[in-house]
C-alpha cells in the first residue's frame, strides 16, 4: 500500500479530530523520518493546515552516538522548519526492567512533560511492529487486552497519542523514503538479537511471512477483533464495579477501594459454598506468594470449570486494576487473589503481590474492603540505598524523622514518597482548617509513629491511645506507621489528613490554615 500525502491527511484528521498541535517523537530513524517528512507535507500543503507541528528526540544516552544522532535530527528538522526539542534522560536498566522496557519508561515519560490539552503525540510504529507486538504478547501468556496489541489513538498525558502510519508495512515506509531520497539513522541496536522483539523481528516473523505471506495483515485483524471484544468487557467491568467503589466520609470515591462483600457477591453463593472446606486448610493469615516460582496449589474448579460469576469477577478485578495504571497480573496471580485474599477467614489479613517492570503491587484485605497498593517506592528506596535493606531499617529511620512545618513551604517525606504543606485553607484540598495566629504560635513538627502517643480532641478532654484512633477510622496497619502525625508544640492536632484535636478552631474567625499531605505522583 503506498503511502501518499493526501492519504496521510485523511487518515490524520480522521484520527485526531479537535488536535490543535501535534508533537512528532522523532528518533532519526527511517520510520519516524517518514512520519516526519509525511507532517512537513502538511505544513506546507497549498490548502494550508492549520494546527503546528514540533519535534522531539528522546537521547537515552545508550550509544555512543546519541549525539550524534542528535546533531543529525535538528539538521533535518532545520530543514523541513519544523521546531525540535532535545530532552536527555536516563534510561539505564532498572531492577526488575529489561533494558527494553527501562528505555520505553524514560522514553514516555519525558515525552508526556511536553504534551499539554487538546495536543496529540505522533509516533511512527506500523504494521510490522503491530506483529511483532502481538507476538509478544501472546508468547507472555496475555489475555484480551494485551492482544489487543497498539491501538491507533488513545489518551496520553493531558492529551493523547496517535499512530497514524499503523497500518502501512515497513517496506511501504522504505519504499517512501527511497522515493523522496530521505537519509536516516541506522541504530546498530536494532540487529542485536539478545533482544526480544529483534529476534523476531530477524529470524521468526521472515520465516512465518514466507508460509504464510498475509500474516501481518491478519495479525492486524485479530488484534483489532480482539480490541472490540476487549472494549465489551471494559463496559460490562464498569458497570459492574461502580457499586464495588469505597466512598470516604467526605463523599470522595477512593477508587484503589473495593467493598468486600459486594465483591464477594459476583461469585455467586454456589461457588463461595463449594470452596468452604478447600479454604480451610489453605488460607492462613498474612500469606504472602514467592515472586519467583508460586507454591503449586490446587484451587476448586480453577482448571477446567470457570463460572461465568468467577470469568466476571475476574473481569472487574482487571479492570480495577488497569484503571489504577498497574500491571496485570499473571492468571495464577488473579486466581490467588480470588481464592486466598477475597475468601479469607473474617480476621485474616492476607496479601497477594506481583512485579513487573518497575512496579511493585499488591492487593491486601482488612475488615470490609480489599487494598490494591504500588509499593514500588518503598522496594526502589531500598534497592538503591543498601542502609534501608529491611522493612525494620526503614521504619526505624522513619520513626527518628522529625520536620518543622512552616507556612507556604512543602516538606518532601523521603521514606512515604509523599510532602506535607501548611497553607491557607482556601487553597488548600481541605475544608478545614486551624486558626492562623493560634496555630502559628508555637513550633509545628512532623513526625512518625514510635509507639505510646495519645491524643485528646479538646484540651480539657481525656487522652486516648493513638492506637485506638486507627482501629476507630478503620485504618489498615500497613497504613499506620506511614501516616504522618502532625505537633502543635507537644499535642497531637492531625493524623494525614485528618484534623483529631479541635482546640485551634476558631468559629468566629476566617482566617485558617490548612494541613494538607499527599502523594508523590513519579510514574
Amino acid at each position: 500500500m503506498s503511502i501518499t500525502p493526501q492519504a496521510f491527511y485523511f487518515h490524520l484528521q480522521k484520527l485526531t479530530a479537535g488536535t490543535e498541535k501535534y508533537l512528532i517523537a522523532y528518533s532519526g530513524g527511517v520510520d519516524s523520518h517518514v512520519l516526519l517528512h509525511l507532517c512537513s507535507q502538511l505544513k506546507n500543503s497549498p490548502t494550508g493546515f492549520d494546527q503546528s507541528f514540533s519535534a522531539v528526540y528522546i537521547d537515552h544516552g545508550l550509544s555512543p552516538h546519541a549525539k550524534k544522532w542528535g546533531r543529525h535530527c535538528q539538521h533535518i528538522c532545520f530543514e523541513l522548519d519544523i521546531p525540535l526539542t532535545i530532552i536527555e534522560v536516563d534510561a539505564s536498566q532498572k531492577k526488575g526492567q529489561s533494558p527494553e522496557a527501562s528505555a520505553r519508561t524514560a522514553r514516555y515519560q519525558a515525552f508526556s512533560q511536553l504534551l499539554d490539552n487538546k495536543e496529540c503525540l505522533l509516533t511512527a510504529q506500523h504494521l510490522d511492529d503491530q506483529a511483532e507486538t502481538l507476538l509478544l504478547q501472546l508468547l507472555r501468556g496475555s489475555g484480551t487486552k494485551g492482544l489487543s496489541a497498539m491501538p491507533r489513538n488513545k489518551p496520553f498525558a493531558k492529551g493523547f497519542l496517535c499512530r497514524p502510519i499503523l497500518d502501512y508495512k515497513k517496506q511501504d515506509i522504505l519504499e517512501y523514503a527511497r522515493r523522496h531520497r530521505l537519509e536516516w539513522i541506522e541504530d546498530e541496536s536494532n540487529l542485536e538479537q539478545r533482544f526480544d522483539r529483534n529476534y523476531l523481528r530477524h529470524t521468526v516473523l521472515p520465516l512465518l511471512e514466507k508460509r504464510w505471506p498475509a500474516m501481518k495483515e491478519n495479525f492486524a485483524k485479530s488484534a483489532e477483533v480482539l480490541a472490540e471484544s476487549q472494549l465489551l468487557l471494559d463496559k460490562i467491568a464498569d458497570s459492574d464495579i461502580h457499586k464495588l467503589f469505597f466512598v470516604n466520609a467526605d463523599g470522595i470515591t477512593e477508587y484503589d477501594k473495593l467493598l468486600l462483600e459486594p465483591t464477594l457477591k459476583l461469585l455467586g453463593s454456589g461457588l463461595k459454598d463449594g470452596l468452604k472446606d478447600g479454604l480451610k486448610d489453605g488460607l492462613k493469615e498474612g500469606q504472602q506468594n514467592d515472586q519467583q516460582g508460586h507454591r503449586q496449589r490446587s484451587y476448586p474448579c480453577q482448571k477446567s470449570c470457570i463460572s461465568q460469576e468467577q470469568a466476571r469477577l475476574n473481569n472487574v478485578l482487571r479492570y480495577w486494576i488497569n484503571l489504577n495504571h498497574l500491571p496485570m497480573p499473571s492468571k495464577k496471580i488473579l486466581e490467588q487473589i480470588v481464592y486466598t485474599v477475597l475468601q479469607a477467614r473474617e480476621d485474616a489479613m492476607p496479601l497477594v503481590s506481583w512485579k513487573r517492570d518497575a512496579f511493585h503491587c499488591e492487593i491486601r484485605r482488612y475488615r470490609d474492603k480489599l487494598y490494591l497498593i504500588d509499593v514500588s517506592f518503598l522496594h526502589t528506596r531500598c534497592h538503591n540505598q543498601q542502609t534501608l535493606a529491611s522493612k525494620e531499617q526503614r521504619e526505624e529511620q522513619q520513626k527518628e524523622q522529625q520536620y518543622t512545618l512552616s507556612e507556604q513551604q512543602a516538606i518532601f517525606l523521603h521514606t512515604t514518597n509523599t510532602s506535607i504543606k501548611l497553607s491557607s485553607a482556601n487553597e488548600a484540598a481541605g475544608q478545614y482548617g486551624f486558626d492562623r495566629q493560634k496555630l502559628l504560635s508555637k513550633i509545628i513538627s512532623v513526625r512518625f509513629r514510635k509507639g505510646g502517643e495519645r491524643l485528646r480532641k479538646t484540651p480539657d478532654g481525656h487522652s486516648h491511645p493513638l492506637k485506638h484512633w486507627f482501629q476507630e477510622q478503620s485504618i489498615p496497619p500497613w497504613e499506620r506507621e506511614h501516616m504522618p502525625l502532625i505537633y502543635w508544640g507537644d499535642e497531637l492536632i492531625q493524623i494525614g489528613n485528618h484534623i483529631v484535636n479541635y482546640s485551634l478552631k476558631n468559629e468566629q474567625s476566617g482566617d485558617l490554615l490548612s494541613i494538607h499531605w499527599q502523594t508523590i505522583k513519579n510514574k
